[in-house]
This record gives C-alpha cells, structure tokens and sequence, in this order.
C-alpha cells in the first residue's frame, strides 16, 4: 500500500480498538486502553493517528506526544506489523516535528530500548542524539536511550 494514501490526524475513541491491536502486537509491555483514553483528554497531548485518505479508518500506525513549555517528547510511536517499512514512523515524526518547531519549541525527546536497534537507526537518521541513558527505564529492567532533536533556532549555553 502506498504511504501517499494516508494522512495524519487527531486520535478519537473510535481509534481505539484499532490502536490497542497494534500495541499488543508491537509492544512486550503495552499501554492500556486506559493510557490512550487518558491523553485523549489532555490538552498538552497530541494523539495522532495515521489513516487512510479512502477510508479514514484504516488506523496504519500512530504517535502520542506532550507539548509542554519549550519542549515536546513523544512518549509513544508504533506502526502496525501490515505497514512496516513504508516510511510510517518517519512520516508521523516529521509532521509532528514540522507542527512543534512552529511553536517555539526548541527540542523533541524520546526514549527507545537500547535493544531496537531499527528505532535508535532511524532516529538517527532524522538527527536525534542519544543525550542520556535511563536505567533500568522499562518494567523488564532494560534500559532506554533518551535521544533529543534540538531544534533550529535554539540558542546553545556557551561555556
């Protein structure tokens, strides 16, 4: 399937049951309906998802970030196991970036599992940096990489 035949838009409860099957499938410890129904509501949460322009219910993948002060990190990023390799992530990540770097937000953060080898190569790929690692982050006990995308326009501390 093309990526050209799907669009991003706001998350409703009506995504639900097509999220939570993508979740279950891509995640060793995933989030709740519970977790999704919360950041519905919450006015410092942008819950996308990507759909197809026929259709619009055709959930393919989706992003959950928190917009807050100067900075915005995505908390949760998946792409069904239907629609790997077509670019997706990327997709979802450079439209949320072009949307934050409009509102002075200097930097994007996320973590990843230091053991996902194909999410640390394309954030790479997009410019984040591993900034720090979390210890021990994920209820297994592996660690995350926090990994940051500063932003143009931001001002550097000189020391």
């Amino acid at each position: 399937m093309k990526t050209e035949s799907f669009s991003l838009r706001p998350a409703t409860t009506e995504d639900l049951s097509a999220i939570l099957q993508i979740e279950t499938q891509v995640y060793p410890n995933p989030w709740t309906e519970e977790h999704f129904r919360l950041e519905l509501t919450k006015p410092y949460s942008h819950f996308l998802v990507f759909t197809d322009d026929e259709t619009d219910s055709i959930v393919a993948g989706y992003l959950v970030a928190w917009v807050m002060f100067d900075e915005c990190q995505i908390l949760n990023i998946a792409t069904g196991l239907n629609y790997r390799g077509l670019g997706l992530a990327k997709q979802m990540i450079q439209k949320v970036v072009s949307i934050v770097a409009k509102k002075e937000i200097k930097k994007v953060v996320l973590d990843v599992r230091k053991s996902n080898a194909a999410a640390i190569q394309l954030y790479q790929q997009m410019n984040f940096n591993i900034t720090h690692v979390r210890k021990e982050f994920y209820s297994n006990g592996e660690d995350a990489y926090q990994m940051t995308l500063r932003l143009a326009g931001e001002i550097l501390p000189s020391f």
